[in-house]
């Protein structure tokens, strides 16, 4: 299905950049981006639009305004006054975007898609992936309390980016991993299985009251929010995940971040949109580390490229290198922790 077509007018070239900017994030198709003046004057044949996206700041006339809806006026909705945007480095910037799409996908029939169905699930082979070895010093049983939790986000081009990662990692390091993929609900339980075909970790369902173990990878639930209480032990809010997609890897990682702090880590794959970059700009200090898949190596690079775009990411590769650069990182968190201990 084609992709929406935008119309954006607005009389203030900074703002013409950002909301383009923003759409294509989200996969919308901009037909027109240019000062409504160039309409009021004639001379431009209005195009054909799913939707128009109209922002006016310096009108000195509001008969302006009112010719204009009405030079507009036809089958496609109108959206006006969405308010000046943020620049894109400015931590509120998450949040306007995600609102600017959800405010769209309210007018529109049809929005760009931004999670998975079930072909690429179909789609996705056993290509071998070279195993990278387990470090020495977790040649022993592993203990069950995981060391670290890492946060794996994902949308568009997720899974097989993830099932990579998962396939290249050694049994035995002291992990567990929660895994937010956006997907159509109705494969939500063949993800699991699909992506943990060839992995050496465990996927497990959400189930109210679990404690996390090490070498598990929790599916989050794409309906209801989950947190953890104060034991640790895995809860169902009950109710929808906030934002216009489940899960909310946003809200995911916040939750994550309360209950395990620096003992958390975050991987963003690829997707569309910009999920999870408000989490990234809100936590607080003392979370741990966050990383990102590398734009060449996404089917969809927007939303690792809206985390980079946060200034706190601290290390992006694709799949293999990223899963490589765990097993170092995990390695050298347990010799500290460690020999802070003795």
């Amino acid at each position: 299905m084609p992709a929406p077509r935008i119309g954006i007018l607005s009389d203030d070239r900074l703002q013409q950049h950002i909301l383009n900017s923003a759409l294509r994030d989200f996969g919308f198709d901009i037909a027109v981006n240019m000062d409504p003046q160039r309409l009021l004057l004639g001379g431009t044949s209005v195009p054909v639009v799913d939707a128009w996206l109209v922002d006016v700041r310096h009108e000195d006339d509001d008969s302006d305004v009112d010719w204009l809806e009405q030079l507009l006026d036809g089958d496609a909705p109108v959206l006006m006054g969405m308010g000046k945007a943020p620049q894109t480095h400015c931590p509120t910037f998450p949040r306007w975007e995600k609102r600017l799409y959800a405010k769209l996908r309210n007018v529109l029939r049809d929005t760009p898609v931004v999670t998975e169905d079930a072909s690429v699930l179909a789609e996705l082979s056993a290509k071998t992936v070279p195993k990278i070895l387990l470090p020495t010093v977790f040649a022993q049983q592993q203990p069950r309390e995981p060391l670290m939790v890492w946060v794996l986000g994902a949308s568009l081009g997720g899974p097989e980016a993830v099932k990579a990662f998962l396939d290249a990692l050694p049994a035995g390091l002291p992990l567990a991993f929660v895994y937010a993929q956006h997907i159509d609900p109705r494969f939500e339980s063949s993800l699991g299985q699909t992506i943990g075909r060839h992995c050496d970790y465990q996927m497990r369902s959400f189930v109210p009251g679990y404690r996390l173990r090490s070498g598990d990878v929790l599916v989050a639930p794409i309906q209801h929010e989950f947190c953890f209480d104060d034991q640790g032990l895995t809860q169902d809010k009950g109710s929808d995940w906030p934002g216009p997609y489940g899960p909310s890897i946003d809200q995911v990682m916040m939750n994550i971040d309360q209950y395990y702090g620096e003992r958390a880590g975050y991987i963003l794959f690829s997707g569309m949109g910009n999920d999870g970059s408000e989490a990234i700009v809100s936590m607080a200090d003392g979370h741990g580390p966050i990383w990102a898949q590398s734009a060449a190596s996404c089917a969809s690079a927007s939303m690792p490229d809206s985390a980079r775009e946060t200034g706190h990411i601290s290390y992006s590769g694709d799949p293999y290198q990223l899963a490589l650069q765990l097993v170092n990182f995990v390695k050298n968190y347990w010799m500290e922790t460690h020999e802070s201990a003795s």
